[in-house]
């Protein structure tokens, strides 16, 4: 990803327009600089810009401010810039605080006026593309420093309008003293220059002016013709500084440390207000963002594709699998029955179902018989179909119609009783009662609910008296519930003297179908 680099002084202008130095890098490769002017930008390529812009009013060093916290230092800072002079107009900052001792933080500090700021703003290409990077010349100096090592280096830079001279350690402006040129500048000529040197070396800390401190002169100046860059030993430093960049001789890269120094830049030092570093960081994400988009896009995409065929081949699957079930549903309407056929079916499914098995009648009378005990006489036995079962069946579509019996059987159970009925006006009182007994083991299949069955009415006469009669009631009554299930069990008893026995047992006898 190529950068454009930028580097221009507000108090240089050129008929109204502002000179300005530019490189565009990727990565170390410069791949085009050279000299133009800052609103002729536009056409270099470069997906972002960075910028340094030198100026007299700009604040590049390491101050000390009174705080007990460090939330509370750029509060501090802002009130204490204003009231010392720093600045007369609005201005912005930034601030990093590197230590907080006994109620004093010792503060690096990057200022700017903010007219400075928009008018550099103003006159770049900062429309077309982010500027990521806004810095003071000097800061770009100490980070192009920065980037060959971190000790302290006493760096003399000359620069349109006089001498600079820093210190720097860990690519920071701790220390800088400007001299400005008098009315005539110094020549090439050792004479001249080198004093300016040494009166700028004498009035810095300590820790830069040791006979074992780094000392580089960066920037065009009179050294440039005889390639004295450095002293005290720190020829190895302005080798590494001279190789920082491919593409470009050492001596560009010494001549114009704030151009580029820009690349090494932190983020931290960038002079952006925060309304438009909302926009740099949308520029930032947007092709990451688009590229995600796109992946994403693309995946589903070819989701869908995959999803698509294999709907289509689930289609065709099922449509086989139609065709299939209609034929056999076609070849099976062809052999389905006819109607009356399945009529007659069915008419016979119910009959076997409701009408069960028949009864064997001479079965049942000899495992009756076997139960009565001797001296007891069977005067009545009516067996008949139980429930539905009793009715007559007719057919209507197939299906079962239960119809009532005709006939006369109402006149004959009428005769039958007239019949029965005692003639003699003068027989005693017949006394009534239910026979008490305790159901026996069943030796026969017992009739289950909704199962065809067989009611079978029993009137059977006991000799003896009242006593003795009860006594055999109650015995056979036990005898005939292992044949079915007894109910209605009564004891009928009529003193008749000796000329008929006097008591009958009187039950109703259900017995399951195909039992017998």
């Amino acid at each position: 990803m190529k950068t454009l680099l930028v580097a221009m002084s507000r108090p240089d202008t050129v008929y109204g327009t502002h000179p300005a130095h530019f490189a565009v890098v990727r990565g170390r490769q410069v791949v085009q600089h050279g000299q133009g002017v800052a609103d002729e930008l536009r056409g270099l390529p470069g997906r972002s810009l960075r910028l340094s812009l030198d100026s007299a009013a700009n604040l590049t060093e390491r101050v000390r401010v009174r705080a007990l916290s460090r939330r509370f230092v750029p509060v501090l800072l802002q009130r204490q810039l204003a009231e010392n002079g720093a600045f007369t107009d609005r201005f912005r900052f930034r601030s990093q605080v590197l230590s907080l001792r006994q109620g004093e933080a010792e503060v690096d500090v990057c200022a700017m006026l903010e007219d400075d700021a928009e008018l550099a703003q103003d006159l770049l290409p900062s429309q077309e593309r982010p500027l990521t990077h806004l810095l003071t010349a000097e800061a770009s100096v100490a980070a192009f420093v920065g980037a060959a090592t971190a000790a302290a280096v006493l760096v003399h830079w000359w620069h349109e309008g006089g001498l600079r001279t820093l210190g720097v350690r860990n690519g920071r402006v701790v220390w800088q003293r400007v001299m400005p040129f008098a009315a005539q500048r110094p020549d090439a000529s050792p004479d001249q220059w080198k004093p300016l040197l040494d009166a700028a070396s004498a009035s810095a800390p300590t820790e830069f002016a040791g006979a074992h401190s780094h000392t580089i002169r960066l920037g065009a100046g009179p050294w440039l013709a005889s390639a004295e860059w450095a002293t005290n030993g720190s020829r190895e430093l302005v080798n590494q500084l001279g190789k920082l960049f491919k593409g470009v001789p050492p001596e560009t890269l010494l001549c114009h440390p704030d151009l580029y120094g820009l690349a090494f830049a932190q983020g931290q030092q960038s002079l952006i207000v925060n309304g438009y570093r909302q926009r740099v960081l949308a520029w930032q994400w947007a092709p990451a963002l688009a590229a995600v988009a796109s992946v994403a896009g693309a995946v589903a995409l070819g989701l869908g594709i995959w999803w698509h065929a294999q709907a289509d081949q689930q289609m065709a699957a099922l449509q086989l699998d139609l065709t299939t079930l209609t034929a056999q549903a076609q070849g099976l309407q062809q052999q389905r029955p006819p109607a009356e056929a399945v009529a007659a079916l069915r008419s016979a499914a119910w009959r076997e179902t409701a009408l069960g098995a028949n009864l064997r009648v001479d079965h049942f009378l000899q495992a009756l018989l076997a139960e009565i005990p001797e001296g007891a006489q069977v005067l009545k036995l009516a067996v008949q179909r139980n429930d539905q079962a009793a009715a007559r069946i007719e057919l209507a579509d197939g299906q079962p119609v239960n119809v009532a019996r005709r006939g006369s059987r109402n006149r004959k159970t009428e005769a039958t009783q007239n019949a029965q009925a005692p003639t003699d006006a003068t027989l005693q009182p017949v006394v009534s009662e239910p026979v008490s007994f305790t159901p026996a083991t069943p030796v026969r299949r017992m009739p289950s609910a909704g199962e065809p069955s067989f009611k079978v009415d029993i009137n059977i006469a006991l000799g003896g008296g009242y006593a003795g009669a009860k006594l055999k009631a109650e015995a056979l009554a036990e005898q005939l519930s292992r044949l079915g299930r007894l109910s209605n069990t009564r004891l009928s008893f009529q003193d008749t003297g000796a000329t008929a026995p006097g008591a009958r047992l009187q039950t109703q006898l259900t017995i399951a179908a195909g039992a017998f």
